[in-house]
């Protein structure tokens, strides 16, 4: 199912979003971890959270996700996108990642940068949307695509 796009926003995100971002964090990648044989480090994930540009995802009424991007040299790069299981498979990811391509566009980036574990479904997402995989490491694909500036 498709959502509708009317009832999606963001919001950006404060220190108070900290414990749900880190919480759904944890939450959808503690597959991925234990898969590669990493271990969830909160702390690191609290350190960075004020280095990044944070938005949440609502849904109508319901927070639903949050996103992550710092803005480098001349790419914008995608730090996290999460969303609540529920809301996995409805539209919101490719509605989430639209609007990451037109902040890009805005700050004049000339691509756009994300790792993602090699197992995430998400993969096909991002391919589907014109990432090409540009490096790996044992357990991330390193992804990148231009903007697009129509």
């Amino acid at each position: 199912m498709i959502v509708k796009k009317v009832n999606l926003r963001l919001s950006l995100a404060s220190i108070d979003d900290l414990p749900f971002a880190r919480e759904l964090t944890r939450v959808n990648m503690r597959a991925y971890y234990a898969q590669y044989g990493l271990i969830w480090q909160p702390a690191a994930f609290d350190a960075e959270w004020p280095s990044r540009e944070s938005y949440l995802i609502h849904r109508e009424s319901c927070l639903i996700g949050f996103l992550g991007i710092t803005v480098e040299k001349n790419y914008l790069y995608v730090r996290d996108i999460q969303l609540v299981e529920a809301y996995r498979g409805e539209g919101v990811g490719a509605w989430a990642m639209t609007r990451i391509a037109h902040m890009a566009a805005e700050r004049r980036c000339e691509r756009i940068r994300l790792k993602v574990f090699k197992s995430n479904p998400a993969t096909a997402l991002y391919r589907r949307l014109g990432y090409a995989s540009v490096g790996e490491e044992t357990a991330l694909l390193w992804m990148e695509r231009l903007v697009d500036e129509r």
